[in-house]
């Protein structure tokens, strides 16, 4: 009887113990890799250092999304987002909330 009560309670106190991960999706930039991007470079030439954007439609091909979300355990939520627009294939203009550090 001893025994079952303490396997009862050694299961009770096992499943109140709920490990939640944190959740990180889109695309992880860093720094170094975004100051190399400069207007008039081809998309080409972007991908190679971004890679290819997370979010992409068809609809509009002209402006490639970049965008990063992190859920931590513990501690406030992280987004950065960078949006890069593009006129004939070539770089014309950045915005997010990350973008190159001029030297």
């Amino acid at each position: 009887m001893k025994k079952l009560f303490c396997l009862t309670l050694l299961i009770a106190f096992s499943t109140a113990c709920v490990y939640t991960p944190s959740i990180q999706q889109g695309n992880i930039l860093q720094q170094e890799e975004v100051n190399e991007i400069e207007p008039g470079m081809t998309k080409a030439q972007i991908a190679y250092i971004l890679g290819k954007p997370a979010l992409n439609t068809n609809l509009e091909e002209s402006t490639w999304y970049y965008l990063y979300y992190l859920e931590p355990t513990s501690g406030e939520s992280r987004s950065k987002r960078l949006i890069l627009h593009f006129v004939d294939d070539k770089l014309e203009r950045m915005e997010g909330t990350i973008k190159p550090e001029k030297e």
